[in-house]
């Protein structure tokens, strides 16, 4: 992703737009065109300099547990449909005692398994020859109920897709041991049908459509709904399954034959307010809450799939303009006066500019009376169009060349085809063979030796030994590792036998993610899925492992060369991280050709030509790529410079991006490479910058890039190391900006950009604009103009 405002496109903006600043000073009518924390994962901390050999092939899966003390106790693997009553029996090697009643086990609906999602069981203990066993059960209902459980009686646990036991006491110890961590069972109660695997699809214009996999022999899928109510209309998080789903029951709100919905508002319009062709109004309406979605065929049912929490997408849910500033119908005297942001109002009530785009193409200039220039809110399907007195070929012509189109989605994200709820014929036991288990006294012996079966067994497995430094592999864990080891050599079959903490949806897909965007080796990963019947990760790539391995090396001695050519030796760590960025700025540019045909292909994939400029080959090698092939690059760089870093992903402008931060003291700050003078024409547009900053110029992470639970270490609230900052660029009132602005022409230079922090708008900050420069050299008006990208402003003289 990119800004699209290139340096070559921001000189012709700033000609044409020099009727905009001169008429400002001459009294015309007229107006021209308008412009982380104190500790964090070992993996992002300081490398060590390349040249340390690559793991020895001999290496097992159990060196790679030693290397990191990984407990010996290996837990216990998940339990696929067991029954909906189903009693799990623990037996220990010790009495417990009575301290240990009510602390020993529990279940809940997160993976976490704090308090807070636990969900009401019937707990019993005795003593058996001395020893203490344990066992648990539903109570009630369960969680999320559907009225065919209610009608059934019994107690169940209910429809949610997972269920986590959590187990606090060692089974084996001899005396009441207390685990350091708890063990966590996922398993999942057994299903009529395979249940859905759904997820939300966002489009380029911020419309939600709730989009599942289709199950064989289906004949319809019912859609479900939780939610609050709220006068306002705005979206409220609900108590999901981090909270047990406490007094949820989702409401059945369509049924429908297909694999996609966005009917939200019952009326075909796929909730767009449309008034008529020209003018949409609102977008996402009556989107809230969770949605569910379960197959159906005759008086069957699946259970529910994982939900689709729009709480947590509100900020790529755009719903309408503030009604204050709605554009539709609005009449404006000139082009000068036409606004250039709106307030767009998001599903949860939160409000941020948006760019309004005028589509100069359709104006028609009418010699008697207003003309009508039609309009769009750039990233929504917010569309309408306004009124101009008095228009010009020449304000059409300003208007088209200082627009920017917008952003779009900067790389190919890798699909993931893993269910998120085993198939009704994964067998609950899965032994040696692939089959179910032999019926033995309970579920969880079976399963605890099973485990240690299959644990011992994968622990001997060889490591793959690619042919890069180790020091150049980012891994917090033995899993990490062993994921990024099989990864980067191309493996498309990965046995996951040895760790049972990764055979399920929930941990698998945050594992693999923190895995492929950390390490920039892994080259052309396009996508994989989980067999749960053979532990097996399967994966898809561009290239065969043969190519993957050529372009490593070609990737590995064109950093060994920029290295050399731009770290110097006595070089502090900003200063190294200012050669990789400068670097990356002055021999590299945006390929705009292979995002346009990602774009083309609503980013589910690209054509093949283009695969090298989405990983780290694409901008180090041929030296053009996209977002991730920059954010990856500046990653590698670092990582040999020594500059601790990590990448990041999220969005810019409510469409996918990716970016890094770096840490500086005991915080990690955000820097955008891709952003650069180059491909954006503001330099150091995101350098070295705090959240709030990145946040103003509307970068939102995501929890893609790293596990879930340590994205909090990765926070930065100081910006006292931004570039703007050091420099003396931002300007927190408009007579601060005046008066930088005035330092920044007597220097002589030709293009100026500050940040402005003052709240003001675009007529006002041209004005002081003009008003400077004629103070400074009443010349350069005639050839000077401006643009803005959210608090920042670019003058061109």
């Amino acid at each position: 992703m990119k800004v699209k405002v290139k340096v070559k496109q921001l000189a012709m903006i700033m000609l044409i737009m020099c009727v905009v600043l001169t008429g400002c000073m001459g009294g015309s009518s007229e107006a021209g065109p308008q412009s982380p924390a104190p500790q964090a994962s070992a993996a992002a901390e300081t490398k060590q300099p390349s040249g340390n050999p690559p793991p020895e092939a001999s290496q097992t899966v159990y060196d790679l547990k030693q290397k990191y003390d990984t407990d010996n106790n290996p837990g216990i693997m998940p339990m696929y449909n067991v029954d909906q009553d189903m009693e799990f029996i623990f037996r220990f090697n010790t009495d417990l005692g009575s301290e240990a009643i009510g602390h020993t086990l529990s279940v809940h609906t997160d993976i976490k398994a704090l308090p807070e999602s636990k969900v009401g069981t019937l707990e019993d203990s005795q003593l058996v020859d001395g020893k203490s066993v344990y066992s648990i059960k539903p109570l009630g209902f369960g969680v999320l109920a559907s009225d065919s459980l209610r009608e059934a009686g019994g107690s169940s646990w209910g429809n949610a897709p997972v269920y986590y036991i959590r187990l606090n006491y060692d089974l084996d110890a001899a005396t009441p041991t207390p685990l350091k961590q708890p063990i966590i069972i996922p398993f999942t109660v057994k299903s009529d049908l395979p249940v859905p695997n759904l997820q939300a699809d966002i489009s380029p214009d911020g419309r939600l459509t709730l989009v599942w996999s289709e199950v064989p022999g289906a004949e319809s899928y019912n859609i479900y709904n939780a939610s609050h109510i709220t006068m306002e209309n705005t979206n409220e998080a609900l108590s999901g399954a981090e909270q047990g789903y406490a007094d949820q029951r989702p409401l059945l709100i369509a049924t429908v034959p297909g694999t996609s919905y966005n009917d939200f508002m019952k009326d075909g319009r796929g909730a767009l307010g449309i008034v008529d062709e020209t003018i949409t109004s609102l977008q996402n309406n009556n989107v809230q809450g969770e949605y569910y979605v379960t197959a159906v065929q005759g008086d069957k049912e699946s259970k529910f799939s994982a939900s689709v929490d729009t709480v947590a997408l509100s900020k790529q849910l755009p719903r309408t303009v503030a009604s204050e500033d709605n554009l539709n119908l609005k009449l404006f005297k000139s082009a000068g006066e036409l606004p250039k942001t709106v307030p767009v109002q998001y599903i949860d009530g939160s409000k941020t500019p948006g760019t309004v785009i005028y589509d100069t193409d359709s104006i028609t200039i009418q010699q008697s009376g207003p003309t009508d220039v039609q309009f769009s809110i750039q990233g929504t399907a917010l569309k309408g169009y306004v009124q101009v007195e008095k228009l010009t070929d020449a304000d059409i012509a300003s208007l088209a060349a200082a627009q920017s189109k917008g952003a779009n989605q900067g790389y190919v994200e890798p699909k993931n085809n893993t269910d998120y709820v085993p198939a009704p014929d994964v067998p609950t036991i899965i032994d040696n063979n692939g089959n179910a288990g032999e019926s033995g006294d309970n579920v969880i012996d079976q399963q605890k030796e099973n485990t240690r079966s299959k644990v011992d067994e994968g622990n001997k497995q060889a490591v793959p030994a690619p042919t890069i430094p180790a020091d150049l592999i980012h891994a917090d864990s033995a899993l990490e590792e062993y994921l990024a080891l099989n990864l980067i050599s191309g493996k498309t079959e990965i046995s996951l036998q040895a760790f049972p903490e990764a055979q399920n949806a929930r941990t698998l897909v945050d594992e693999v993610e923190k895995v492929i965007y950390q390490n920039p080796l892994i080259l052309g990963f396009r996508g994989y899925s989980y067999d749960y019947k053979t532990l097996t990760l399967h994966t898809e790539f561009d290239d065969p492992a043969e190519v993957i391995l050529s372009k490593q090396l070609e990737i590995l001695a064109e950093a060994d060369k920029v290295i050399a050519a731009a770290i110097k030796d006595g070089m502090s760590t900003d200063e190294k991280q200012m050669a990789i960025y400068n670097y990356l700025n002055d021999n590299t540019t945006y390929d705009d050709a292979a995002l346009e045909n990602a774009k083309q292909q609503q980013f589910k994939s690209v054509d093949a030509k283009f695969n090298d400029s989405f990983s780290t080959y694409g901008i180090l090698v041929k030296k053009v790529g996209v977002c991730m092939s920059y954010a990856h690059t500046f990653q590698l760089l670092s990582d040999l410079a020594q500059v601790p870093s990590m990448v990041v992903t999220g969005t810019m402008d409510g469409v996918n991006h990716a970016w890094n931060k770096v840490k500086i003291g005991g915080e990690w700050v955000n820097v955008d490479a891709t952003n650069n003078e180059t491909n954006s024409g503001l330099p150091y547009l995101l350098y070295n910058s705090n959240d709030a900053t990145a946040a103003n110029v509307d970068y939102v992470m995501d929890n893609s890039s790293w596990l879930d639970h340590e994205l909090s270490l990765f926070q930065a609230t100081s910006n006292a190391h931004d570039y703007y900052v050091t420099h003396g660029l931002e300007a927190d009132s408009l007579e601060a900006y005046k008066t930088k602005l005035a330092e920044q022409l007597k220097q002589g230079k030709t293009l100026i950009v500050l940040r402005v922090l003052a709240d003001t708008d675009s007529a006002e900050l041209t004005q002081k604009t003009a008003e400077v420069i004629k103070q400074y050299d009443a010349s350069k008006l005639a050839n000077a103009g401006m643009i803005e990208l959210g608090s920042y402003v670019a003058i061109q003289l």
